[in-house]
C-alpha cells in the first residue's frame, strides 16, 4: 500500500523515500549527534513534503469545486490521531512509573499541549530543543506535529479564500506569504529569537510554503529537457546530504534549514513529470517501506530513547542503541499495520473513528491533568529524590506577558507598572545568569519603591569589545545604546557567566582572544563598567557562583530514585573554584567605584562550594540557580540594599 495520500494524487514512491531519509536522519541524530550533526533537519524535509502534498491534494479539488473542508479534516484525523494517541497512552503509562514528580508534571502539561495542537508553543516556553534538559522530555518531538497541525488548520482556509478571489494569483500569494515567513525567521535570528524561530509556525511556515509552491507551479513552467532536471535533482541530493552532515549557516542571517528545504524542493520539483535518477534512488523498495512507516517511526523513536536514558541516567551503550532501534522499528511497524492502516480504511466509519479517538484523547487528557494536579504523585518515590528533583528546570525565565520590545531584542519588566522602559530607574543586564536573579532583584526594587527593567541577551555576554560572537557584540552594543536613551536610569546591575575558554571569546571584529586566567573577561567587564560610569550611572556587578557543568537536580534525583551508584561529586573544591574565578573576584572586589555582590559566599566555605544544601539542589540544571533557592542568596544582596547601593 502507498502513502495515505496515494488515492488522492497518485502514488509517488520517491516521496516515501524522501520521508525515509527525513525520519532516519532524525533518529540517527537523536541516537548520536556526532554521527549526523544535521540530522535534526530531517524535520524540515517533512515540512516541505507536507506543504507539497497538502496543496497537491486540495488545490485541484478547489479548482474543480469538489473541495470539502470536513472531508479534509477527516483525512487528517484518520492519518494523524490514532497513531499519536497510541504513543501518548504508552508514554503516559511508562512515564507514570518512571518519571520523577517535577518531570511528570512537565510531561502532563506536554500531554495536554499535544492534544491541543500546541506542543510547539508549550516547548517554546519550556526551554530549547538542543539543551541537555530537553533530552528528558519524552514528548519534545511533538513540537513539529504542533506546527503541522496548525498549518493544516489555517492553510486550507487561506487557500479556499485564494481560490475564490485570487485563483489566478494563487502561486504569487503563497510565494509572498512564504517569503514573509522566511523574513520573519531571519529577523528572529537577528534579534535573539532563535528559540521562537525554531518552534513557532510563523517562522516555520516558509518551509511548508515552498512545498506548496512546488505543487502550485504550472506544468508548462517545467523544463521538458531531461538533462536540466537530472542536474537539478542531483543538486537537490547534494544539498540534502550537505545539510545533514554540515549544518552551518552560509551567512548569519540564513536559517540553517535553508539547504535542507531547498534540497527537498528540488528533489520533488524535478520529479513532478518524470522520474529522475535521484527520484529513482529514493523510490528503492527499502526506502519506500521505511517511508511508509515514517510517521510511526517518528512518533515512537523519541519517547523510547528518552525514557531509556532517563532510567539509566546515562547515554546508551552500542548494544542498548541496537536494542532500542529494534524496538522502535518493530513497534512502529506494528503500529502502522494494526493502528494506522485500519483507521485509514473507509470500512471504519467516521462516527466510529471519532468515538474511538475521542474516548482515547479524553483518557490521555485526564491523565495529563492528574499528573499536574497531584504534583507528580510524589508519594511513589524516595522522598530525598523527590526533594532534589523539585528544582529541575525551575530557573526563572521572563513570562511572555512581561516582555517588551527593546534594544537588540526584548526586555522584561521588573516592578514597572507603566510598562514603559523610559520609567525604569534600574536595569539588570546580562545573559541568563542575570535573568535567573530577576525575582530577587524585583523583590528588592518593590521594597525600595524603585522601577526596573531586565535586558537579557541569552547565549551572549553583555560586554561590547569582547563577546562570544561578533553578532553578540553588536547586539550588546545595541542594548547599551537603548539604555542610554532611558531618562530616569540611575543604576545598572550586570549579571553574566564568568568562566570561558579562549575558544569561546572573540573581539567585536571576530578575532580570537586569549582568556588565560580570565584576563580577557575581566578587561571586557571593566570596559563595560567604565562606559556606564562615564555616563553617570551607578554600577553593581553580580559575582560568579560555582558551575557544576552537569544537571545536578535531574541526575542526582534519578540516581537516588533508581538505586544507581553515583561517582559525581556534589561540590566543587574551593581551591578549584578560586583557581577558576578567584582573579575576577579579587579584581572587582577591589574596585571602589562599583558595588560587587558575592553570591558564592552563600554556597562556599573555606573547603568547598556545595551544589546541594539541606537536601535541596541549588541548581535547576547545570549552572542556573533554581528559583526556589534564590532566597538563600538574599543576604548577599541585602548588604547592598541596606547600604543603599541597590
Amino acid at each position: 500500500m502507498g502513502s495515505a495520500e496515494s488515492q488522492l494524487i497518485g502514488y509517488k514512491p520517491h516521496i516515501d523515500g524522501l520521508r525515509a531519509l527525513a525520519v532516519l536522519s532524525v533518529i540517527l541524530f537523536h541516537f548520536s549527534k556526532a554521527t549526523l550533526p544535521g540530522g535534526y533537519l530531517g524535520v524540515d524535509c517533512f515540512f516541505v513534503i507536507s506543504g507539497y502534498l497538502i496543496t497537491a491534494i486540495i488545490w485541484p479539488e478547489m479548482q474543480n469545486g469538489e473541495y470539502s473542508l470536513a472531508r479534509f479534516y477527516e483525512h487528517r484525523i484518520r492519518r494523524i490521531i490514532p497513531g499519536l494517541l497510541l504513543v501518548l497512552i504508552l508514554s503516559a503509562v511508562i512515564g507514570s512509573l518512571l518519571l520523577l514528580p517535577a518531570d511528570l508534571i512537565g510531561f502532563g502539561k506536554s500531554l495536554v499541549a499535544t492534544l491541543g495542537f500546541a506542543a510547539n508553543i508549550f516547548f517554546w516556553r519550556d526551554g530549547d530543543y538542543f539543551g541537555r534538559l530537553a533530552e528528558e522530555k519524552p514528548l519534545l518531538h511533538m513540537w513539529s506535529l504542533g506546527v503541522e497541525e496548525q498549518f493544516y488548520i489555517f492553510f486550507p482556509l487561506l487557500l479556499a479564500v485564494v481560490a475564490k478571489w485570487w485563483r489566478a494569483q494563487a502561486l504569487h500569494v503563497v510565494a509572498a506569504l512564504a517569503a514573509m515567513s522566511y523574513l520573519a525567521n531571519v529577523l528572529a535570528l537577528q534579534f535573539d529569537g532563535a528559540n521562537p524561530a525554531f518552534f513557532l509556525l510563523p517562522t516555520r511556515a516558509w518551509e511548508l510554503g515552498v512545498g506548496a509552491i512546488v505543487a502550485l507551479t504550472p506544468e508548462r513552467w517545467l523544463s521538458h529537457a531531461d538533462r536540466p532536471m537530472r542536474l537539478l535533482g542531483f543538486l537537490g541530493l547534494i544539498l540534502l546530504v550537505a545539510a545533514m552532515f554540515f549544518p552551518i549557516r552560509l551567512l548569519p542571517v540564513i536559517p540553517e534549514a535553508t539547504s535542507a528545504a531547498l534540497g527537498t524542493v528540488l528533489t520533488i520539483f524535478t520529479a513532478r513529470t518524470r522520474m529522475t535518477p535521484v527520484a529513482k534512488l529514493f523510490a528503492s523498495p527499502p526506502l519506500v517501506f521505511v517511508g511508509l512507516v515514517s510517521y510511526s517511526l517518528y512518533l515512537w523513536h523519541w519517547p523510547t530513547i528518552v525514557l531509556a536514558r532517563y532510567y539509566l541516567v546515562r547515554d546508551l551503550s552500542p548494544f542498548e542503541v541496537g536494542a532500542a532501534a529494534t524496538f522502535i522499528f518493530i513497534g512502529a511497524t506494528l503500529s502502522w499495520r494494526f493502528v494506522e492502516q485500519p483507521f485509514r480504511s473507509r470500512t471504519l466509519s467516521v462516527a466510529r473513528v471519532l468515538s474511538l479517538t475521542g474516548g482515547a484523547a479524553m483518557a490521555v487528557a485526564l491523565s495529563g491533568v492528574a499528573f499536574v494536579a497531584t504534583d507528580g504523585f510524589p508519594a511513589r518515590l524516595n522522598g530525598a529524590a523527590t526533594k532534589i528533583n523539585a528544582a529541575v528546570g525551575t530557573n526563572w525565565r521572563c513570562p511572555v506577558s512581561e516582555m517588551l520590545s527593546f534594544g537588540a531584542s526584548r526586555a522584561c519588566v521588573l516592578n514597572l507598572p507603566s510598562r514603559d522602559p523610559r520609567d525604569a530607574e534600574v536595569a539588570l543586564i546580562g545573559n541568563s545568569h542575570a535573568q535567573m536573579y530577576a525575582p530577587l532583584v524585583t523583590q528588592i526594587l518593590r521594597e525600595r519603591g524603585e522601577t526596573g527593567l531586565l535586558v537579557p541577551l541569552n547565549g551572549c555576554l553583555p560586554t561590547v569589545n569582547i563577546n562570544k560572537t561578533a553578532q553578540c557584540a553588536k547586539a550588546a552594543r545595541n542594548n547599551l545604546e537603548a539604555l542610554e536613551k532611558l531618562p530616569k536610569l540611575r543604576k545598572v546591575i550586570i549579571g553574566t557567566t564568568w568562566i570561558h575558554d579562549s575558544s569561546e571569546l572573540m573581539t567585536a571584529a571576530g578575532k580570537p582572544v586569549n582568556n588565560s586566567h580570565g584576563e580577557a573577561m575581566i578587561a571586557a567587564v571593566d570596559d563595560l563598567v567604565d562606559g556606564l560610569l562615564r555616563r553617570g550611572q551607578g554600577v553593581i556587578i553580580i559575582g560568579p557562583i560555582a558551575r557544576p557543568g552537569w544537571d545536578v537536580a535531574s541526575v542526582t534525583s534519578r540516581e537516588i530514585a533508581f538505586g544507581w551508584n553515583s561517582t559525581r561529586r556534589l561540590y566543587l573544591d574551593r581551591w578549584e573554584f578560586d583557581d577558576q574565578i578567584g582573579a575576577a573576584i579579587a579584581h572587582f572586589s577591589g574596585r571602589r567605584d562599583v558595588a560587587f555582590i558575592t553570591p558564592h559566599r552563600i554556597q562556599c566555605n573555606s573547603e568547598r562550594c556545595d551544589y546541594l544544601i539541606d537536601g535541596h539542589s541549588l541548581y535547576a540544571d547545570s549552572n542556573h540557580i533554581a528559583a526556589s533557592e534564590l532566597q538563600r542568596f538574599r543576604p548577599a544582596f541585602e548588604r547592598l540594599r541596606s547600604a543603599g547601593s541597590l
